[in-house]
């Protein structure tokens, strides 16, 4: 008796042999035997997979298609997004005017570089602050584990490294907040940095409220 196999198993089983890369050579009895199930099984799974354009057949073996590897890349994306979910963390505050450190900081090419090479996005020399509606939150945000800039030398001064965690802000400006090592704020404002100008993209001022959610790591 056969064991119950799909051709997904099929597909998967080219894969872990490298057929993604270059062509694997097979018969039809030898694949029958690795998946379990009859010879006339696996050679109508292959002409199927075959029009489905999942794989294609030469002499040479049997090789995975660019199509097939697109779609796994798709299904990666999904599935990545439900087993490794980041837990999430909401605030909320007002903005506030800032002493005008972030631009300062920012602005200097060992945190840009760093920002750029671990968040993905070159940074706005600015920050937005928020004056949190619950500080306790912010204690929340330092235990968690980040993504860490590392502090310089500049000048014969060490900057201080900093922690920063990926962010939305009211649902739709992708930034940062970036929790200093040491910090001229108190537990009651949040630094955040972004590719943008966050007052200008989501037209707001002193005063104004936003909503924050904050993938933890």
């Amino acid at each position: 008796m056969f064991k119950k196999a799909s051709k997904l198993d099929l597909l998967f089983f080219l894969m872990r042999n490298g057929a993604h890369k270059e062509n694997f050579i097979i018969s039809t009895t030898e694949l029958a035997n690795e998946l379990g199930i009859s010879q006339q099984s696996a050679s109508r799974w292959l002409i199927e997979l075959e029009k489905d354009n999942y794989l294609e057949r030469t002499r040479s073996g049997i090789r995975l298609t660019p199509n097939f590897m697109a779609r796994c890349g798709t299904l990666y994306g999904i599935l990545q997004n439900v087993f490794e979910a980041k837990e999430r963390l909401a605030l909320s505050g007002k903005v506030m005017s800032g002493t005008g450190d972030g631009r300062y900081y920012i602005s200097m090419p060992g945190y840009r570089s760093q920002v750029r090479e671990r968040l993905g996005f070159m940074p706005f020399p600015g920050t937005l602050n928020i004056a949190l509606s619950d500080r306790s939150k912010k204690a929340a945000l330092l235990n968690s584990k980040g993504i860490e800039l590392k502090g310089f030398f500049k000048q014969g001064r060490m900057l201080g490294a900093a922690k920063c965690l990926p962010c939305v802000v009211n649902g739709r400006a992708k930034g940062a907040v970036i929790l200093p090592m040491r910090s001229h704020y108190g537990p009651e404002v949040l630094e955040i940095v972004s590719a943008k100008n966050l007052r200008k993209e989501l037209g707001l001022k002193d005063g104004s409220h936003v909503s924050i959610e904050v993938s933890q790591g």
